[in-house]
Order: structure tokens, then C-alpha cells, then sequence
């Protein structure tokens, strides 16, 4: 695979600064379900949590991390011998901001010029907006593209709140493998879902969300809905990585030891100009500074995208106006770190999440 085909489109597409640069990126990641599958009970894992890819990274070629300051800072005992998030505390995102462990880190990690990246992934979103592409891919019709995030929303708004009825939903006909023989009696019920809870969306996006889930009853085939594999949503996580080794070839990457994204990125043979892309390699955590540090950036932000995801609104503007003087302080030192990250390359935060979601994390990370 050549990284130029994922590469030049991205960056084109979102006008990305500094990627060419010459960074090193560590990598752990968090909330790795390996497989969502669709079963009798519902999904194969309790309300799926947000998937982070994520860790730190610096500019200029790898070097080795001293972490004798940080271990000082967090109090930590000799025998320690692995940096992991139950370091910094233990609970929900909530409770990491109440951790006086949290702040010495974020600090730490600004005095020592690092910045972080991540890739954040709503698992639910990412399992059913294929409804919306596929009827899209389908209808051939080209001036859908432009209302294809706010479809996605749309949908994504009637499902999420009651994710158990949503699997039984889905599991009823093996999505995504849902066929000629019940996509109309697919579509149908999505069509009543939306009449039954549309209340929420505004007048425009109800109104299209309804005629697309019409036009898609009607037509002869759906790309993505029909020979697939039944039950099963998502068949691992590699193209996560991917998209991260082809949008930085001039970077080098160490990622933690993960024996099946290892193969999947074997079986891709990157290239890039014809040549072998050997920018990465994996590494066993306990021997790699860099990627310890990145299990406690990965799981501290994997807690705050999952807190996002859950919570709505108004209820994140009540814990906003509860939270302690420490809670505050942490939140601000994340807030601002994480500023300093995309201001340094505006790639490194990546998202797959419904735009309310986005917002909320602003409304939240901006107080």
C-alpha cells in the first residue's frame, strides 16, 4: 500500500500544517474492545467506551526520557516499575481531575515540551453511520455528500441513548450483513424510529434524515449493508494506526507491543515513492519510557472522551459548577495542553465523534 493515497487527500482536506515535520510519536491506547459483535444479550461489551489512540510526542528524532522527575513528582515507590493510569488515580474522568497526582503530570509534561496526540472513536458512532454512507454510495446522488455529517448526527442521536435497544435493533437483522431480503423492513423501522423520537432534531435534519432513510427502502442495493460479516460492527482497530503512519512518513513512531495490529501493518507493505516505509516499530512498554507515559495520556483521555460521550450537556455544565479548586486547576492544565498540541500541528487530535460530542468536549475543556 502506498501511504501517498491516504496521505496528500488528508492533508489537502483538512489544510494540515506540519506534517512533514520530524516528529517522534509514542503510543498506547485505551477502551481496545478488539472486536464489537452483536449477540442474544446485545453488544459483546457493556456500553462501549470511547476508543483512544493516543500518547505523547516530540519534535526530532527519538531520544531517551528520563523519568526520575516525573516518579518524584507522583511520590511513586521504587517499586514501581511501570508507569500505568492507576498512577495518577482510579474512577471516571471526574475523579482523575480530583487526583492531586493528575496536576504534577500535566505539568511535567509541559515543562518537559511535550505534546500529545490521540485519535478519539465513539464505538457506537462508528458502527451505524455505514446506514448513512451506504444509502449515500448507493442513491449515486453526489449533493448528499454535502449533508452527510449532519445525517450521520441525526441518526446517531435516535440510537445512542438507549444502546440496549439499539443492539437488539441491529442484532434483529444481522446488521450489517442486513440483505436484499430485510432492507426494507430495515429501513422501515428506522424510518419509525425517527417519527417516534425526531422530537430533537430541528425541522432540516429531521426532514432529511427521513427522506434518506426512504430513498435507501426503496433502492435495489446497499453497499456495506449486505455481504458482510453478520453481527459484527467492528473487526479491530488497524486502520487507526494506519492513518497516523501514512499521514507522518517523515516521523518516526514506536507503538506498544499489539501482536495483531503487528500483522495487520506487515500484510500492508507501506510504501511511499516506491520504497518500504520502515518509520515504526513496536516495543515492549516496560523497556520504553516514552510508551509508559503514553498509557497514562492515552487512559486519561480515553476517561474524559467516555465522561463526553455519556453525559450530556446540562449535566456537564452542573459538574462544571461543582468541581473543586483542584478539579479546576487540573482541568485548565489539561485544557491547555491540549491547545498547545494541536497549535503545534492542528493532525495531531483526530475524532470520530458525532459533532454534539465535539461541542460538548469544547464546552467543557474551554470553562
Amino acid at each position: 500500500m502506498d501511504a501517498t493515497e491516504l496521505r496528500e487527500p488528508t492533508i489537502a482536506a483538512f489544510g494540515l500544517t506540519n506534517a512533514d515535520a520530524r516528529y517522534t510519536f509514542y503510543y498506547d491506547e485505551t477502551n481496545n474492545v478488539r472486536r464489537l459483535r452483536l449477540t442474544p444479550d446485545g453488544f459483546n461489551v457493556q456500553r462501549p467506551e470511547c476508543f483512544v489512540l493516543g500518547g505523547i510526542v516530540h519534535r526530532g528524532e527519538p531520544s531517551p526520557i528520563d523519568l526520575t522527575g516525573l516518579r518524584n513528582r507522583l511520590r511513586l515507590q521504587a517499586s514501581v516499575t511501570e508507569l500505568k493510569l492507576k498512577h495518577l488515580g482510579k474512577g471516571g474522568f471526574l475523579d482523575l481531575l480530583a487526583s492531586s497526582r493528575t496536576g504534577p503530570f500535566l505539568e511535567w509534561l509541559q515543562e518537559s515540551d511535550f505534546c500529545v496526540h490521540y485519535q478519539a472513536t465513539d464505538l457506537l458512532y462508528w458502527s451505524i453511520v455505514d446506514i448513512v454512507d451506504a444509502i449515500i454510495a448507493g442513491s449515486e446522488k453526489s449533493e448528499l455528500i454535502q449533508y452527510n455529517w449532519m445525517l450521520k448526527d441525526s441518526l446517531y442521536r435516535l440510537l445512542r441513548d438507549d444502546p440496549d435497544q439499539t443492539a437488539e435493533l441491529l442484532g434483529r437483522y444481522d446488521f450489517p450483513n442486513v440483505g436484499e431480503e430485510h432492507r426494507r423492513a430495515f429501513m422501515t423501522e428506522l424510518i419509525e424510529l425517527t417519527e417516534h423520537r425526531g422530537d430533537g432534531l430541528d425541522h432540516f435534519a429531521y426532514h432529511m434524515l427521513k427522506g434518506l432513510l426512504e430513498m435507501g427502502m426503496n433502492m435495489q442495493a446497499l453497499p456495506y449493508l449486505e455481504d458482510e460479516t453478520p453481527n459484527l460492527l467492528i473487526d479491530g482497530f488497524g486502520p487507526f494506526f494506519l492513518n497516523r503512519l501514512c499521514l507522518f512518513t517523515r516521523s518516526s513512531h514506536i507503538l506498544d507491543n499489539e501482536f495483531e495490529i503487528e500483522q495487520y501493518l506487515t500484510g500492508l507493505q507501506l510504501t511511499e515513492a516506491g520504497q518500504p516505509l520502515r518509520h515504526y516499530r513496536f516495543a515492549d512498554s516496560l523497556m520504553e519510557t516514552g510508551v509508559q507515559i503514553s498509557d497514562l495520556v492515552a487512559g486519561l483521555l480515553g476517561k474524559l472522551f467516555s465522561y463526553i460521550i455519556k453525559t450530556p450537556v446540562d449535566l456537564i455544565a452542573d459538574d462544571i459548577q461543582n468541581l473543586s479548586s483542584l478539579q479546576s486547576r487540573n482541568l485548565e492544565l489539561l485544557s491547555k495542553l491540549l491547545d498547545r498540541s494541536t497549535d503545534e500541528s492542528p493532525a495531531f487530535a483526530q475524532y470520530v465523534l458525532a459533532t454534539e460530542d465535539r461541542q460538548r468536549a469544547g464546552f467543557l475543556l474551554s470553562r
